[in-house]
């Protein structure tokens, strides 16, 4: 008898093999309003040129910057989800997944800025911040999609397409020293290196997995050569041969696991701020060009071979135990390894581009270009925003992005008050907050600043940033030598 994966089935096998086998390999920092709100010290976070408009900036413990970003490339949440009013969820089975990519990712961000420090001292901007760091990615394929919303029939006699599936989870500390310099009145440089500490890493390389439905049975035919890395409270262990389980090996409290500085990396930032013209002004940033190298808590883990899974998936309830049998019978019947190794953990850079036109004395017209290297998959957007501010306390911002595949997004962004206390918000796609089920991005940074010794010097007229005030009165003081040599 022929079965469909109906039920719960699908999602216990979405669990098995992207969780348990974990055959996949995959981090963020997306904040396109915020790169040219200058009056923000966290605008340095973006582009380490950008000098701070106070003589100190202090960014107190949870206070001062907190970061959270979800984004997706293939579909919103409504295009695979109803929700009743009586709280329980259906898949839509129906979704025509031809309409997605066909290799996709979702991501997740969560910062929190423990320490920030900025002090600026003449043509020099230097900073200090420690930041807690939670990232995740999974590549996904149009196939899994299907296959987990469907289930067999439309594959029977194919193949399921996973090439290019990946995960990662990876939660570090950051230590950033920085300093920004002004060379003239036209250019600015940052430099960024950052001491970084992980704690929690889940990672697969780049592996092969692949599933064939055999026609008229139940019958999957696996094809895996993948495994992972990890570095985690929990961890593998044999129990018997090609029979495995997960243990608490390292028992620890959890304030032990954060303070961990066995898994050492480091990282550089670069950016750039140059005044083409008057009215022009050109800037970038490449980011988180670094690694992590794992030593502590590891687990390495590896599957390969072919074989045949006689069914019945999707038959009756999937129990943990359930699963268990079906992760035991391809141990059982391919090659398998368990060590316990360190290896290294590769952060992916991100590179933004951007131009400033100055409007008049209150507006800018800003254009940037945001791509991120995911392993195997490159994620790209463009960002149009317009910067006023109508007092020296306000700044406000309203963007427009391409991001994800998606043209719905939004953005807002604003910053109130000065010395000694500034609030802000900024946020690229304010549709999340309400259309929650149809967008494809989720984005939020706020958090109050201290700025001290805030003096007409430090004052901002453009791209905040002291030095292009200097810039534009040296400029006022040419063109007036000039018509008085004229006269």
């Amino acid at each position: 008898m022929k079965r469909n994966f109906k039920g719960s089935a699908p999602l216990g096998i979405l669990i098995t093999l992207v969780l348990s086998l974990a055959f996949f390999s995959g981090k963020a920092q997306q904040n396109n309003t915020l790169f040219f709100m200058y009056s923000l010290p966290e605008a340095n976070f973006l582009n380490p040129a950008v000098q701070g408009n106070c003589g100190v900036f202090i960014g107190l413990p949870f206070v001062s910057s907190f970061h959270m970003n979800i984004a997706n490339s293939g579909f919103t949440a409504g295009n695979i989800l109803t929700l009743y009013t009586n709280n329980t969820v259906d898949r839509q089975i129906n979704f025509n997944t031809n309409k997605i990519k066909g290799l996709n990712y979702f991501l997740s961000e969560l910062h929190t800025t423990l320490l920030a420090v900025g002090l600026q001292q003449n043509d020099i901007y230097y900073t200090f911040t420690i930041m807690e760091k939670d990232n995740a990615a999974a590549i996904y394929t149009r196939g899994l999609v299907a296959f987990t919303l469907r289930g067999s029939p439309e594959f029977e006699g194919k193949s399921v397409q996973l090439k290019g599936t990946r995960f990662s989870f990876n939660h570090y500390r950051e230590y950033a020293f920085g300093i920004s310099k002004k060379y003239s009145n036209k250019l600015i440089l940052g430099l960024k290196a950052k001491l970084l500490f992980g704690k929690f890493n889940f990672t697969t390389a780049n592996s092969v997995f692949g599933m064939y439905i055999e026609d008229n049975t139940d019958n999957i035919v696996f094809n895996i050569d993948g495994g992972f890395n990890s570095s985690l409270p929990y961890s593998l262990r044999t129990e018997n041969p090609g029979s495995y389980r997960f243990y608490k090996r390292y028992d620890a409290p959890i304030f032990k696991n954060l303070m961990n500085a066995r898994n050492p990396g480091i990282a550089l930032d670069f950016g750039f701020i140059f005044k083409y013209s008057d009215r022009m002004t050109f800037s970038g940033s490449l980011l988180d060009l670094g690694l992590i190298f794992y030593r502590s808590n590891l687990t390495n883990y590896s599957l390969t071979g072919n074989h045949t899974y006689h069914g019945p998936f999707g038959a009756g309830q999937v129990t943990d135990q359930y699963l268990w049998n079906v992760f035991d019978e391809l141990n059982q019947n391919m090659t398998n390894g368990l060590t316990y190794n360190s290896y290294s953990y590769f952060l992916d850079p991100k590179l933004y581009l951007g131009a400033a036109y100055k409007l008049n004395k209150r507006f800018d017209l800003n254009m940037l270009v945001f791509n991120r290297l995911l392993p195997g998959k490159l994620q790209t957007g463009a960002t149009v925003s317009l910067l006023t501010r109508p007092s020296e306390k306000l700044e406000t911002s309203i963007s427009w992005s391409y991001m994800n595949r998606s043209v719905t997004n939004l953005g807002i962004g604003i910053s109130y008050g000065k010395n000694p206390l500034q609030i802000y918000l900024v946020s690229d796609n304010i549709f999340a907050f309400i259309l929650p089920l149809s967008v494809k991005n989720v984005n939020l940074r706020l958090g109050i600043n201290l700025n001290l010794s805030c003096k007409d010097k430090f004052n901002i007229d453009q791209c905040g940033c002291n030095w292009l005030k200097d810039a534009e009165s040296h400029r006022l003081r040419v063109e007036g030598a000039r018509r008085n040599k004229k006269r």
